[in-house]
């Protein structure tokens, strides 16, 4: 299969706002729509066509009849449309019956345990951020290799299987009424490239407990929203999530938006980790710190005092928001000074396009 040299960037969150259940009923349906598509060999016209006589060679969790019954016609659409383009594009498709489509299974199963051995250390903490495939179009009679000594070595492989046209994750978006399909490849060997562009953090100190981090990806801009997602000041719910549309929306754990700083460049010891913000009693030096890391990112005229007294003020009256926004602005006052803006801006849009180091290849079409 030929793998396009320049990678591509999703425009968007999965699936429209659908419920989980929903979700899963129209990828379900995807691999339905393709194996019919297969069956007639040649372009399916609406979605009366796929018929529980034409979908044998899809694999799903959940059964057609509830697929057709729970989704409407502009999922009719979006289905059917992709299911076409997908046979324009995979070599060999449109003659034949040389696939297997599968949501779930044993085989989709045996995929995912095989990374999940190389999970630990791997700097990803989810099947998605490795692949996020929702459906895998499978050459019959393929056989899944395991026991890869790296995951170096089974991202290859997987990167190998796709290019040979035996083994496809295709991850899946709802296309808009008025739009047309299109395919995008990730992680086939040329980085994604993100810019810093800006910071956001309000005017005021006490406006919000959160702070953006802004980037830019190929003409779209995004964001990474970071803040205490307990209404608790506990370390461990301080965590970034992704914005905006130059890449799929999602949490990222603190730990992992850490290790980013770090593996941008920036030494472990000069970073201020959420377990190690002073929350309950402050010293001096602490509000001190606060306020002047407030007063330069914000460009506030206030003089420093009275900064330190809203510090102050605030810590008194919500410890949460003192957690939230001190390692938000720590974080990132310490990656300006560290000149490492940009370098940490690629790491947080390579993650959430499931793309890091070790992500695997994969297709998307929107």
């Amino acid at each position: 299969m030929n793998i396009p040299s320049k990678v591509n960037v999703d425009t968007g969150p999965k699936s429209s706002g659908a419920g989980a259940e929903i979700t899963a009923l129209a990828e379900s349906l995807q691999a339905y729509a393709c194996a019919a598509r297969q069956h007639y060999g040649k372009p399916l016209g609406d979605i009366s066509q796929v018929t529980e006589k034409v979908v044998g060679d899809a694999n799903c969790d959940r059964p057609l009849k509830k697929c057709l019954a729970s989704l409407d016609q502009n999922w009719f659409r979006s289905i059917i449309l992709t299911a076409n383009l997908m046979f324009e594009e995979i070599p060999g498709a449109k003659t034949g019956k040389k696939f297997e489509f599968h949501r779930g299974g044993k085989l989709v199963d045996s995929v995912y345990a095989e990374w999940r051995k190389f999970k630990n250390g791997s700097g990803i903490t989810g099947d998605d951020k490795w692949n996020p495939a929702d459906i895998w179009v499978i050459k019959k009679g393929f056989k899944l290799k395991t026991g890869w000594p790296t995951l170096t070595d089974y991202n290859l492989y997987i990167y190998n299987a796709l290019a040979n046209t035996e083994l496809i994750g295709v991850s899946l978006k709802k296309i808009d009424p008025k739009s047309e399909p299109h395919s995008k490849f990730f992680n086939n060997g040329k980085p994604l490239v993100a810019e810093f562009t800006g910071i956001k953090l309000g005017g005021n100190m006490t406006d919000s407990k959160d702070i953006y981090v802004q980037y830019k990806s190929e003409g779209a801009d995004g964001s990474m929203q970071m803040r205490n997602f307990s209404s608790r000041p506990v370390p461990s719910s301080w965590q970034g999530e992704i914005k905006g549309k130059a890449a799929a929306g999602g949490k990222i754990g603190g730990g992992i938006v850490m290790a980013m700083a770090q593996e941008a460049g920036i030494s472990r010891s000069k970073l201020m980790f959420p377990n190690q913000c002073p929350i309950e009693r402050p010293s001096e030096a602490d509000f001190k710190r606060f306020a002047t890391i407030f007063k330069e990112l914000s460009g506030s005229k206030e003089k420093l005092d009275t900064l330190i007294a809203q510090a102050k003020s605030g810590h008194r009256q919500d410890k949460t928001w003192w957690m939230s926004k001190f390692i938000g602005m720590e974080l990132v006052y310490t990656v300006l000074k560290e000149k490492k803006q940009d370098d940490f801006c690629k790491l947080v849009f390579e993650y959430a396009s499931s793309a890091t180091k070790n992500s695997s290849i994969f297709i998307k079409y929107s």
